[in-house]
C-alpha cells in the first residue's frame, strides 16, 4: 500500500522508525539534560587562561553553570541566565555578555531527583550522603544545593598577568573567605572518572548567597538544613578553544596538583 510514496519519504520514515531522527519533543528534552563545556580542565591546569567564548554565547547553551573568566579573573557562576564574578577580594559582581571565559560548564538544569537534608552536615558528609543515595556512577551530575549554612569557606584567585603561571602556582595567591550564617545555593557538577582529563572526577561546587553579596569556589561548609536537586546528564558537548596557547600546550592532568588546589592534599 506504500508503493506510490516517493522514495525520499520512505527514507525519512525509516530513519524516524529506527530512532535516527527524533521528534521535536525528544530533541527539546535532550537539550535540558546536556552539559556544554568550553575547553578542558587539563588546559586550565597548564595555564591556558584565555578563550574566545563570550558570556553571551555561553548563556545560549544553558542557564546554570560554573567556570572562570579570561586571565583567571575570579570565579564564574551562571544562575538563571545571570552571570556573576566572585573577585579575589570576595566581592560579587554581575557580568555583562561581552566578557569571555577560558573554561566553563553549563546546562539547562532539568530536575531528576531531590534529596532532603534535615540535620547539620559538613561537606564531606554531604558528598557521601548524596553519593550513597545515587548509585549511577558513570553519569555526569549537576547539583543545586539550596539551604541554610552555618559556615561557608570559599576562595577566588586574582587576575593573572602574562606570561601565565600554571594553576598550581596561580592558586598560591588566592583569597580565602569564611562566612557565617548564610542563606544561599551551591552550584556544580561531578564528572565520572573516565572524563577526568576534561573535567573534575570529583565534586566541583561554587557558592552564591541569596543576597548575591558573597560567593566563590567552595572549599568547605556546614549545611544546617537544605535541599539537594540533582540532574542526571547523559549528553555532553565539548568545544575546543581556537588559539595558539591551547593548540601548542602539552595537556596533562596531574591529579596530585589538582588535590592540592582543591584543598584535599594539604
Amino acid at each position: 500500500m506504500m508503493k506510490n510514496i516517493p522514495i525520499y519519504f520512505l527514507v525519512i520514515y525509516c530513519m524516524i522508525g529506527q530512532g535516527v531522527c527524533s521528534p521535536p519533543e525528544k530533541a527539546k528534552e535532550s537539550k535540558k539534560n546536556a552539559v556544554f563545556q568550553y575547553s578542558t580542565l587539563s588546559a586550565l591546569l597548564e595555564g591556558v587562561y584565555d578563550g574566545e567564548l563570550t558570556i553571551g554565547e555561553l548563556k545560549k547553551q544553558g542557564n546554570f553553570g560554573i567556570g572562570t573568566f579570561n586571565a583567571l579573573d575570579g570565579e564564574l557562576i551562571l544562575a538563571d541566565r545571570d552571570c556573576y564574578r566572585v573577585c579575589s577580594d570576595g566581592k560579587v559582581i554581575k557580568i555583562n555578555d561581552a566578557e569571555k571565559t577560558p573554561f566553563a560548564a553549563v546546562c539547562t538544569f532539568s530536575l531528576d531527583t531531590v534529596i532532603q537534608i534535615n540535620n547539620p552536615i559538613n561537606l564531606r558528609e554531604l558528598e557521601n550522603r548524596i553519593d550513597s543515595a545515587i548509585k549511577k556512577t558513570n553519569l555526569i551530575f549537576a547539583y543545586k544545593i539550596t539551604g541554610s549554612f552555618d559556615t561557608v569557606v570559599t576562595r577566588s584567585v586574582p587576575k593573572q598577568e602574562k606570561p601565565y603561571k600554571r594553576l598550581i602556582e596561580a592558586y598560591k595567591q588566592q583569597g580565602v573567605f569564611t562566612y557565617l550564617h548564610q542563606e544561599g545555593m551551591l552550584f556544580g557538577y561531578k564528572f565520572p572518572a573516565y572524563l577526568k582529563d576534561v573535567n573534575m572526577d570529583a565534586w566541583h561546587l561554587h557558592f552564591l548567597s541569596s543576597d548575591k553579596h558573597t560567593g566563590g569556589h567552595l572549599l568547605n561548609c556546614t549545611l544546617i538544613k537544605g535541599e539537594v536537586a540533582v540532574a542526571f546528564i547523559r549528553n555532553y558537548t565539548l568545544q575546543i578553544p581556537d588559539n595558539s596557547h591551547f593548540n601548542q600546550t602539552i595537556l596533562t592532568n596531574k591529579k596530585s596538583e589538582l588535590l592540592k588546589i582543591e584543598g584535599e592534599g594539604k
